[in-house]
């Protein structure tokens, strides 16, 4: 349903639609003046355009069929006097370009008013318009209204008021004075920074980082690795015999050596005994000289270390009365490899000195210091 609003400002009334009232909450810009003002508050009547308008008063018309509404405390109303209504001056909201002027938009004095013609028969008419002399009067039934014979129909005005409203916008467009600063998350938002695949300098400087960190990889793993073969080196030889020389000029600057296989149940003593030295005689100290005759056999089929012989000497009750630990550098032969050969075996006689001691017994095991 299209209303119609005048301007507070210039007096030009235009037609409006509520929709447009409700969206804007009520402002409205005059296609005019480009002034912003209440439309709803600035409502005037619509003309019927279809009614010829009379100067004289209209004639009374016969009363309706039906009773009429006797409102509750009409005669109340009707016996205090009426206070004279003041209306409110509509609220008028001037643009941004006339507060920047400090004064009044110009009115165009050559374009005719389209209401301004109507505006004095509006009022005649309200003026002619005879007054309710009571409140019996003055009330009249209410009758639903014929939505077909309703020729308000809604109606937009385009052309010269959308031209007036976009000059105005433009005008309204003012540059304010200042610096406007924008707020950037880092510096390549900025612009003072390049992006990162366009910084050569940053990308050496990764490649760099890149380069350092996997130098320092290999070398951890090669130091890594030189401590297992340092570790595990008497295996590694074992296992690969080829390597054992390389093995070996390695340890020369460490002062370390390269062992052999360390399985001490592989080596059996196949016979023993133990007699005094042959010629051998009681010394004025009370010492006796004895010999161990010990057979070793390697039944492994690697070379092995040589292992450490432990000699308990016992009296008459089998009781240990010493103990004596015999180490390979101790009983070996010069002529005597570094390694127990495997499948090998030796023989040998081990001279055993006791000081004050009855020796009844002896027994002998082996193992690897």
């Amino acid at each position: 349903m299209a209303l119609t609003t005048r301007c507070p400002q210039c007096g030009a009334a235009f037609r409006v639609v509520a929709d447009q009232l409700r969206v804007r909450n009520g402002l409205v810009r005059c296609g005019e003046c480009a002034t912003v003002f209440d439309g709803r508050a600035c409502l005037v009547p619509a003309p019927d355009a279809g009614a010829p308008r009379a100067a004289a008063p209209p004639v009374p018309s016969a009363p309706p069929s039906d009773p009429p509404f006797d409102p509750p405390y009409a005669h109340r109303a009707a016996s205090e006097p009426a206070a004279p209504a003041t209306q409110a001056p509509p609220a008028v909201l001037r643009g941004r370009a006339d507060m920047q002027r400090g004064d009044a938009p110009p009115v165009d004095e050559d374009e005719p008013d389209a209401m301004a013609d109507g505006a004095p028969e509006d009022e005649a008419d309200w003026d002619a318009a005879p007054r309710p002399e009571s409140a019996e009067a003055g009330w009249r039934p209410i009758l639903p209204r014929d939505p077909a014979h309703d020729d308000r129909e809604p109606a937009f005005r385009i052309g010269r008021t959308a031209t007036a409203c976009a000059a105005a916008d433009a005008e309204d467009a003012v540059q304010v004075p200042g610096e406007v600063r924008t707020r950037y998350s880092n510096a390549v938002d900025s612009g003072r920074t390049p992006p990162e695949f366009l910084d050569d300098d940053r990308i050496q400087a990764r490649q760099l980082v890149r380069r350092l960190w996997a130098y320092a990889c290999v070398l951890g793993v090669l130091a890594l690795a030189a401590q297992l073969v340092y570790v595990y080196r008497g295996a590694i030889a074992g296992a690969a015999p080829a390597l054992r020389p390389v093995l070996e000029q390695a340890c020369v600057p460490l002062q370390c050596s390269v062992g052999h296989a360390r399985r001490i149940e592989r080596i059996s003593i196949t016979s023993s005994s133990l007699r005094p030295a042959a010629g051998a005689a009681q010394g004025d100290d009370a010492r006796t000289r004895l010999t161990l005759n010990v057979v070793l056999r390697n039944r492994y089929d690697r070379p092995q270390e040589w292992p450490a012989l432990v000699l308990d000497l016992t009296d008459i009750s089998d009781t240990v009365v010493a103990r004596k630990i015999i180490l390979p550098q101790d009983y070996l032969p010069s002529q005597a490899g570094p390694a127990f050969a495997a499948g090998s075996e030796i023989n040998l006689a081990i001279p055993v000195e006791v000081a004050g001691l009855q020796v009844n017994g002896y027994q002998l095991d082996k193992f690897f210091p």
